[in-house]
């Protein structure tokens, strides 16, 4: 297939700047919705009872699409049969037909009418093809889709060397069964989860539009590069048409201020050859309105719309929205910078659904409502690559996310996997390029050439696996996107999970070792009413072996809460949950509090982990299945206030006759000071305040500053809580924090 590629800057193009926002034009294609009831069997098929149109279908199953196939048919691994029908229209034929899929989980071979279209590896990236040629005008359509979704062979590719790039959904301790449970494989994810639907134009097709902002934060300009591409299946070989154009963007969620010009125009010709073209567009720098985190500004976005032919003749068009921002971090220290400002990343992890055919945008947004009413600015995608809706709300929302690529532990060091990473990492690249919520890409979480554990689990562990693959991977994500940072793995050193898989979570108060921090926290049980939604009756207090097993598969982990957190069961269900929730609200409290006071000392971001659970799980969510918080939610919130009076305490049990020591910081993400402003304390012990006093509350912008040390000999037995208030000149609250320990003399 031939290419054309095109530098256009001024010759023979018209720029337009109008004083108000350019209007948005109307799509020429016209897109036909395939969602809706297929027929679907799982039966092993010829091609005579498959995709051939005289099969015979009238007997299989229907199931709504997009779907994943265990939310209607239970548990199925392996190759799974879909068809539809639709009835083609007579013009189409002098038209460019594509059919276009959203989501097929995993592989998929694609016929329509008989003819095979072609195949398609992974889960999240859409494909399509052209079927101008495959369509019958005026008559039914017969689509058919075998989709396989297999298990690995456990002991020979799962779980060390696997082959399926699906990260925590083939392989992971959220997922069900967990990650070393010989049923670590079972609800599979298999299925067409996204949507499914037919793109018309007028013989061409714009099927990219690709926005690189080239932002200069100081003048707060930017003279951005349009990327177009083009396929011309129709235009004779050897020869050229000359088609015209327009280029417009646009303010998509703002109104500039009057007599304020924020939009680009282009119009003009442009030569078009049989194949693939790519025209490129270097616009000249503009002031415009910069698209910002949500606790740092105002996630302002743009549209771009590229038209091909005009008046009459408009032979397709194309929207995207995008935003111009500037992301840097520096490769030595790792520090960040957003529109040319530093900023601190007050993350978690993310995995919203197991079955990702479930999550609406309704869904989404409510997730990201409850990730900003926590302060988090930062989302890590982790592991895997959600549906294109979560990125469009980040963008609206102004949530950054860090984008991980779906390997998890070990693959195959086969080219077969090599070959499909490197497909499969340009696809994420393209889908997401566009959204500027994504600020850095993720090669491989621990992967087993750094994860030194994995020796422990694995007899035939090799420390050299996977490092050529990583290094490959790491490749094409940079050649694939320059404008963003590339982290090649997300090392185990950056996880340090103290208090949870070893230590105490008071060894969070110790000097970090590292910058980024992407996985800290402790596993909780849901409230009582979530719980009994995951386990019968006679399950909910597991005091035998079968039970825990079944505790188990819902990813509870037994020797983790009991010997290394050292949590006590308790003798009720009830004791059982608010110890466990109790212990990871402290864990989180002080893990939270520790890396913000270390901010830039070397902490540049933190992550905790996890968000919420993906499926009726029991594990390290803030937010059950159901989007309940617990009680290590509200501890994250109030330890990622961007203004915040942390307390470093080195415990939360002293022995009568200790004098209590806490250290008193003020921490401002923001970057506006602080001023003005008063620091009340109080010592409550019961119903009582024991000590109170004030401190000068003014902070520096982008900063954390101890300013006091508390210290109070004579404590006597019992609970104490230490509480902190920061106000402004008029008295109202702009942040609150507070301690709970105890004085006993029994320690444990």
């Amino acid at each position: 297939m031939r290419r054309l590629t095109l530098i256009c800057l001024l010759s023979g193009i018209t720029i337009a700047c109008a004083g108000a926002p350019a209007s948005l034009f109307c799509p020429a294609s016209r897109t036909i919705s395939l969602n809706g009831r297929w027929q679907i069997s799982t039966k092993t098929l010829s091609p005579a009872g498959s995709y051939l149109p005289t099969a015979d279908d009238s007997a299989w199953d229907t199931v709504p699409v997009p779907s994943n196939w265990y939310l209607t048919h239970g548990e199925h691994s392996g190759a799974v049969w879909y068809r539809t029908r639709f009835t083609g229209e007579r013009r189409w034929k002098q038209q460019l037909v594509q059919l276009l899929f959203s989501g097929v989980d995993y592989t998929a071979d694609v016929w329509l009418n008989g003819q095979y279209l072609g195949f398609h590896e992974g889960y999240f990236g859409p494909f399509s093809f052209i079927i101008t040629d495959h369509i019958i005008p005026g008559a039914e359509n017969i689509l058919a889709v075998r989709v396989n979704s297999p298990r690995e062979e456990p002991g020979k590719d799962w779980s060390l060397r696997k082959r399926l790039i699906k990260g925590i959904f083939s392989h992971h301790d959220t997922r069900p069964g967990g990650a070393w449970s010989p049923r670590g494989q079972e609800k599979n994810t298999g299925g067409i989860w996204g949507p499914v639907c037919l793109r018309i134009s007028d013989r061409f097709a714009i099927n990219g539009l690709e926005i690189r902002p080239n932002v200069t934060p100081e003048t707060r300009t930017a003279a951005p590069r349009i990327t177009v591409k083009i396929i011309c299946p129709d235009i004779p070989e050897g020869t050229a048409v000359r088609v015209p154009f327009r280029l417009a963007i646009s303010p998509h969620n703002f109104m500039p201020s009057p007599g304020q010009d924020r939009s680009f125009r282009i119009t003009g010709t442009r030569w078009l050859t049989r194949g693939e073209n790519r025209l490129v567009f270097d616009l000249p720098a503009q002031e415009v309105r910069l698209w910002d985190a949500w606790d740092y500004g105002r996630p302002d976005l743009y549209c771009a719309t590229f038209t091909l032919g005009k008046g009459e003749k408009i032979r397709d068009s194309r929207q995207t929205v995008f935003g111009f921002r500037k992301i840097e971090c520096d490769p030595d220290t790792l520090v960040w910078k957003l529109n040319g400002r530093r900023i601190f990343l007050r993350g978690t992890n993310y995995i919203s659904d197991q079955w990702l055919s479930r999550m609406t945008r309704e869904k989404y947004a409510f997730d990201l409502t409850l990730m900003k009413r926590a302060h988090i600015n930062a989302v890590r995608v982790h592991a895997h690559v959600e549906g294109e809706t979560f990125y469009r709300l980040c963008d609206e929302m102004g949530l950054l996310v860090w984008q991980d690529f779906p390997l998890q532990w070990g693959y195959a060091d086969s080219p077969a996997v090599i070959r499909t990473v490197k497909q499969q990492a340009a696809e994420m690249v393209e889908m997401l390029f566009n959204h500027p919520s994504v600020i850095a890409w993720c090669g491989h979480n621990e992967p087993p050439w750094e994860a030194d554990w994995m020796r422990h689990k694995y007899p035939d562990y090799d420390p050299r696996q996977n490092r050529v693959l990583d290094r490959i991977l790491y490749a094409t994500l940079k050649a694939a996107d320059p404008t963003r940072y590339v982290r090649k793995a997300s090392v185990s050193e950056e996880h340090p999970w103290l208090g949870w898989y070893s230590g105490t979570w008071q060894d969070y108060n110790r000097p970090a070792t590292c910058p980024l921090i992407t996985e800290f926290g402790a596993q909780a049980l849901p409230g009582i009413e979530t719980l009994k939604q995951i386990f019968a009756p006679d399950t909910l207090w597991p005091d035998t072996e079968e039970k825990w097993r079944k505790w188990s598969y819902h990813n509870f982990q037994r020797r983790e809460t009991f010997e290394i957190a050292g949590v006590k069961m308790g003798s009720t269900v009830h004791e059982f949950i608010r110890n466990t929730q109790d212990y990871q609200a402290r864990l989180i409290q002080c893990a939270a509090e520790s890396y913000r006071r270390q901010r830039f000392r070397p902490v540049t971001g933190i992550f905790q982990f996890m968000f919420t659970e993906n499926w009726p799980s029991v594990n390290w969510g803030v937010a059950d299945h159901l989007r309940r918080p617990k009680p290590g939610y509200y501890a994250l919130q109030k330890a990622y206030q961007p203004v915040l009076p942390s307390i470093e305490c080195r415990k939360a049990v002293w022995q009568p006759g200790e004098i209590f020591t806490a250290r008193i910081w003020l921490i401002n993400d923001r970057h506006s000071a602080v001023e003005g402003a008063t620091l009340a304390y109080r010592l409550n012990h019961r119903a009582a305040t024991l000590h109170q006093g004030q401190l000068p509350g003014d902070i520096a912008p982008d900063s954390a500053t101890p300013v006091a040390t508390l210290r109070w000999p004579g404590l006597t037995d019992g609970q104490f809580r230490l509480e902190l208030d920061l106000r402004d000149r008029r008295g109202h609250i702009i942040a609150q924090n507070d301690y709970l320990f105890q004085v006993s003399a029994d320690s444990h």
